[in-house]
């Protein structure tokens, strides 16, 4: 008897083919046959123009990706309002919050901050991290930084996200824009949870 494995189930045929049939499986359903689940979510935001000092939260001029030919999103799609994002379905999420920024002047610090929600209202810092600018022959200067977090999404009601911004020294920009990616956030569904 033949045994054969599709997708970690197990198939019985109690005879096989020889080298000029073709085997068919007339006893397996379709689902016997699916292809294994990989990523099937991601998604992809910006911050479509840029602003002067904090915000706690980044509220406004978001935007999906729409800049052909990078794709906006794959599969199920985030939602946004006001700065805070909702998970279309549970599971397992890597979020990263990419940020640049630019002052004609020296900064100590330019912090980033995502924040997370369990309860749809009150927020904890989840992940943060920090920049400096140091100005260069008196001209603008520039610096960014990464962050990013994995959430294990078990309630989209709930459980929610946002991105911040702080800076040190006042006058900091906040680099956006509608063409291109300077400040952004990516999601992407890594499993179920």
């Amino acid at each position: 008897m033949a045994i054969i494995t599709l997708n970690n189930r197990s198939i019985n045929r109690s005879d096989t083919a020889s080298a000029d049939q073709v085997w068919t499986a007339t006893s397996a359903t379709a689902s016997d046959f699916q292809a294994a689940a990989g990523i099937t979510m991601a998604d992809q935001w910006r911050l479509t123009s840029s602003f002067t000092g904090d915000a706690v939260p980044i509220a406004s001029n978001w935007e999906r990706n729409d800049t052909s030919p990078a794709l906006g999103y794959f599969g199920s799609a985030m939602t946004e309002s006001s700065g805070i994002f909702t998970f279309p379905s549970t599971g397992i999420y890597y979020v990263k919050f990419h940020g640049t920024f630019s002052l004609d002047s020296n900064s100590r610090f330019d912090a980033m901050k995502i924040e997370v929600t369990e309860n749809d209202s009150s927020y904890s810092v989840d992940a943060i991290t920090y920049a400096h600018i140091s100005r260069v022959d008196s001209q603008e200067t520039f610096t960014s930084a990464d962050l990013d977090i994995i959430l294990d999404v078990t309630d989209t009601s709930n459980i929610k996200v946002r991105f911040s911004v702080e800076h040190h020294t006042a006058g900091t920009s906040n680099s956006g824009d509608t063409t291109q990616d300077g400040t952004y956030v990516r999601f992407i569904r890594l499993g179920d949870t």
